[in-house]
């Protein structure tokens, strides 16, 4: 068709179908005209209003390359009046955006829709799932993208300032639960927020978009730039890497995920991902007339019940087949052809979609959906896709018919790729050429500048490196405290989190001031970890490694790396100084090397903030000084018996802890040690004072059981605890801490305050050594998740004390084991978590079926070539600490609950462990995560650690039964029963039991096909 007559079809179309419906005042469109029993169309939804404008934004760019100026404002400042209107309605509710960028609460947040006509509230807080972070996300983002093409939406600095703050908003998207897409969070609609993929994706790729953006244009006021901080992005890629294919826990694909993978998010670089998760999508939600949302749902098919909001669990089964089909989806993979330049693939979804078309008033429309009606339900649950659908009464939907339209103008070369994604989006990914990185590091003062020197290592003081200054990570912090802050609106800016390396590794030009910013690693400075430089080593090359992976700009990444007198002090001092010194002269890396203060910043990504009424002063030299054999106090102010003491306990770690823990059952942090004791001084020294002075000395002299010690009665904490927690927690990983009275903290702890996480510490951390070697753990755990993530591939709960069991080869966690630990020093101690979970992984990889298969000494015949010699109860132990169980092996058990109506995971067929059959089946899918984390949560309680590790294998025995005898049926299964019987079963057959032994622990001493074979004899029996 001759592209001015297409134009204009366009135009009349687009102007009938969409514009006419845009309100004069607020600029705000309806999702659509229909009021119908699944609800009143006629609001303003931000997601709807955003995808109904872009194809009135993509005309307009279409006239303008055809030269047609009237035409193309007319719908540039239709496009801007839509945008303007949501950003108004926002910016009434600018209180939530204050309050929920420090809660991330669910009450807190922005609306999801407005009134059409006044762009008000229509629904209040707690009558609608309002948390849906992919609409803040993708209006951000096309604001970005149109602001990219000319388009000035933006026009005072109050509104820079508010989006900046949603930038904010959306930048803990990674770890926050919400709505989702459809509204209703968990797939029962049961008003519970999950973290979805679709969500973390979308604000992913604002964040992109808007790093650094001016939002009055290129070259104009610099103060209208907004930032981005390039961790969050990170983190919701690593977020993204774990969550994909799936959508959220509940549900394990989703169609949503298209707006993600392809246009116009763009979010996922690894090319393999995205077709794995595109593929699954059209696997098994496609269809001849779209997609389905998600497996099992339920809206709008002939057989929901209207009359309530949220499904029982047992219905959802009922769904199975007969889920609606949207077009909508089949518009995202027409777009996302053409921008691969797939003619075929794009010819074929340009054809589906024009033949679900429904002729109105002599205009094709897009209905919102098609379902399959009473007279068809049983033909499609027995040949799904067999059946005619009829379409629903919301025709059409504009958001679908505005990308269909978009699809054609992109498609009949109006308009270009280019267009659509000025920013580049689709361009962006985790590089794979070495990033080169400037490695700075700087002297505290002239004698550490000299003692580097020495040993080779290049440094530059503060005062040499003038006028470009230094801040810290935690006063960069402060200082991003102040942007976006506005008065007008009653706005602080980003909140007080801390910065990870990818942050740090830019530069600052702050009110036309530069600053380099020293390395993240040196955040937390109370800290007993810092005087470990075998440890500053393993985190100085980790973080390399990691900004190596994730550094993504073009840019050089700076590594700004302060040296104090401290770490020139300490034992080992010399690993760490080696090491830098090989790193400039790239010996062991070449793409890290030595660079100075002002080469760094002038090759560097320079962040330029514009801040009023800031003022940050770079860090100065200090004097010379070495405390490392000092206290704190005057030791002859104490009284003659703790003086004795000290002198004789202080040159051994193990004595030294055995005095200070005698001190604090006698003393409390406020006595007074000096009491009628006289001092030339006149001074009196407090309990909490001589602890802090040895915890000093400690940490000096390597006293790492002291140290660790003195931190707990010192009541002190690492910084920003819960943000490693929140980073475990994201994956869905729950953490265990404590034996009896254990807490459980969950992703829906991610979100804890500190205060709040240490309160739930002290009260189940019954001795000082374990809440700190807890904190210890979390904080290694944390930065494990960030730079070594698949470590934690299938694993979904960690129980700390019975990995810190394993750190130390015990059996179990006691006092002994807190000990034995604390003389590690945090090196050793963080090299030994490391080794387990990598240990692990490494086997899970190798077999995922490992702990469970009756054919191991067949199939992994190499690990068990000395299986005579194998303790199988350690290596039930040492399995039993970490439940992995696969997809396949998960698919395996939800098919054997046909085979019987409940499993008891005990002993006794009253415990209150049990999985049952029916509602499992109806509610779950066989690889959803929710399914995997109900199995996680029932053999939590299984002690000891090697019978939780033989119930698995007996569980595994009996989905392999089911599987061999499909006729099989047993009213239940009690697991722990079958696995007694076949104790006893292996005894009366095989062998003796020693005295005093039962038979169950004769049979744990069996290697598992022995354990397979017997339990299988069980099942047989019960045949």
């Amino acid at each position: 068709m001759d592209k001015v007559l297409l134009l204009d079809r366009l135009y009349n179309d687009i102007n009938d179908i969409i514009l006419t419906r845009q309100h004069p005042v607020t600029g705000l469109l309806p999702a659509s005209t229909a009021i119908t029993t699944h609800g009143d169309y006629t609001d303003a939804w931000v997601r709807d209003n955003v995808y109904s404008i872009m194809c009135v934004w993509t005309l307009g760019s279409a006239y303008k390359k055809g030269g047609e100026k009237v035409r193309s404002d007319e719908l540039n400042q239709a496009t801007i009046k839509l945008m303007r209107g949501l950003l108004q309605s926002m910016m009434r509710q600018a209180p939530k955006v204050e309050t929920f960028k420090h809660t991330l609460n669910a009450m807190d947040c922005l609306h999801a829709k407005y009134n059409t006509q006044t762009g008000l509230n229509v629904v209040e807080d707690h009558e609608w799932g309002h948390l849906q972070i992919d609409a803040t996300s993708v209006f951000l983002l096309m604001l970005a993208q149109m602001t990219a093409t000319g388009l000035r939406i933006i026009n005072t600095i109050d509104e820079v300032d508010f989006v900046q703050n949603l930038i904010y908003y959306i930048a803990s998207a990674y770890r926050t639960p919400d709505y989702g897409i459809w509204e209703r969070g968990n797939k029962i609609n049961n008003g519970k927020t999950e973290i979805n993929a679709s969500s973390v994706g979308m604000a992913k790729a604002a964040l992109e978009a808007l790093d650094e953006l001016n939002l009055f244009g290129n070259n104009e006021n610099p103060r209208a730039v907004v930032h981005t901080i390039p961790d969050a992005i990170s983190r919701a890629r690593n977020t993204l890497t774990h969550l994909l294919p799936r959508e959220s826990i509940s549900k394990e694909v989703d169609s949503a995920l298209l707006s993600i993978i392809g246009f116009p998010a763009f979010a996922v670089g690894d090319t393999a991902l995205a077709d794995i998760t595109r593929n699954k999508i059209l696997s098994e939600l496609g269809g001849k007339y779209g997609c389905k949302r998600f497996l099992w749902d339920g809206h709008q098919t002939i057989i929901e019940d209207h009359s309530r909001m949220y499904y029982e669990h047992s219905e959802l089964a009922d769904f199975e087949h007969i889920e609606s089909e949207w077009p909508l989806f089949h518009t995202y993979l027409y777009i996302q052809a053409l921008f691969d330049k797939d003619e075929t693939l794009a010819k074929k979804y340009r054809d589906q979609l024009e033949s679900v078309m429904v002729e109105q008033d002599g205009k094709f429309l897009l209905p919102e959906l098609y379902y399959v009606d009473e007279p068809e339900l049983e033909g499609e649950r027995e040949n799904p896709g067999s059946q005619p659908r009829k379409p629903n009464e919301n025709i059409p939907l504009v958001w679908a018919q505005s990308l269909y339209f978009t699809g054609l103008m992109l498609d009949e070369g109006l308009v270009q790729p280019d267009d659509l994604d000025p920013l580049q989006l689709r361009n962006r990914s985790t590089t794979t050429a070495d990033t080169q990185i400037a490695l700075v590091v700087l002297a505290e003062n002239e004698s550490v500048k000299l003692q580097l020197a020495e040993h080779g290592v290049i440094s530059e003081t503060f005062a040499e490196i003038s006028p470009i200054n230094v801040i810290s990570a935690s006063e960069l912090v402060e200082s991003y405290r102040k942007v976006g802050a506005n008065k007008n609106l009653a706005l602080t800016g980003r909140p007080k989190r801390r910065f990870q390396g990818l942050a740090t590794a830019q530069t600052f030009r702050i009110n036309d001031k530069p600053f380099l910013s020293l390395s993240n690693l040196q955040y937390d400075e109370n800290n007993y970890l810092k005087f470990d430089a075998e440890l500053a080593t393993a985190d100085l090359l980790r973080e390399l490694s990691y900004l190596n992976k994730s550094w993504i700009n073009d840019e050089v990444a700076v590594f700004s790396y302060l040296v104090t007198q401290d770490i020139c002090d300490s034992v080992n001092a010399d690993v760490l100084l080696t090491t830098i010194k090989e790193l400039q002269l790239r010996i062991s890396h070449t793409n890290i090397g030595y660079a100075s203060a002002s080469l760094a910043i002038r090759a560097s990504k320079v962040n330029n903030l514009m801040v009023p009424d800031l003022s940050v002063m770079g860090l100065f030299n200090t004097e010379q000084t070495s405390s490392a054999h000092a206290y704190s106090f005057d030791l002859l102010a104490l009284p003659n018996e703790i003086q004795q003491q000290i002198k004789a306990s202080e040159t051994d770690d193990l004595s030294y802890y055995h005095q200070v823990n005698d001190w604090l059952s006698v003393y409390s942090l406020d006595s007074i040690l000096t009491e009628n004791i006289s001092t030339e001084q006149g001074c009196s020294i407090s309990f909490e004072q001589l602890i802090s002075g040895i915890y000093t000395r400690a940490q000096h002299k390597q006293h790492w059981l002291t140290a660790r010690l003195c931190f707990s009665a010192l009541k002190l904490a690492h910084k920003d605890l819960a943000d490693d927690l929140s980073l475990v927690c994201a994956r869905h990983i729950d953490i265990v801490i404590g034996d009896e009275n254990h807490i459980v903290l969950t992703h829906e702890n991610s979100l804890l305050k500190p205060k709040q996480l240490l309160k739930m510490l002290d009260q189940v951390c019954h001795q000082k050594l374990e809440r700190t070697l807890v904190q210890e753990m979390l904080v290694t755990l944390g930065n494990i998740v960030r730079t070594k993530t698949r470590v934690f591939n299938g694993l979904r709960s960690i129980k700390l004390n019975n990995l810190l069991a394993l750190c130390a080869k015990h059996d179990e966690c006691n006092e002994s084991t807190f000990i034995e630990l604390s003389l590690k020093s945090p090196f050793e101690l963080n090299q030994a978590i490391r080794e387990v979970l990598t240990s692990q992984q490494q086997e899970f990889n190798e077999n995922v079926k490992f702990n469970f298969c009756d054919h191991i000494m067949q199939n992994s015949q190499a690990n068990f070539t000395q299986a005579v010699d194998t303790n199988w109860l350690e290596w039930r132990s040492e399995r039993g600490l970490f439940t992995r169980i696969d997809d396949d092996l998960l698919a395996d058990i939800w098919q054997s609950l046909a085979h019987t109506t409940r499993i008891v995971f005990a002993e006794n067929a009253n415990a209150a462990e049990v999985l049952d059959a029916e509602i499992t089946r109806s509610s779950m899918t066989p690889r959803e995560e929710s399914f995997a984390r109900c199995i996680d949560g029932l053999v939590q309680h299984l002690q000891p650690i090697y019978y939780k590790s033989a119930i698995l294998e007996t569980l595994f025995a009996f989905t392999q039964h089911c599987k061999n005898t499909p006729e099989f049926r047993t009213e239940e299964v009690v697991l722990g029963l079958v696995l007694s019987d076949a104790a006893t079963l292996f005894i009366e057959t095989q062998g003796t039991k020693k005295e005093g032994e039962t038979c169950l622990q004769s049979f744990m001493m069996q290697a598992p096909q022995v354990l397979q074979k017997y339990v299988s004899k069980i099942f047989q029996q019960l045949n």
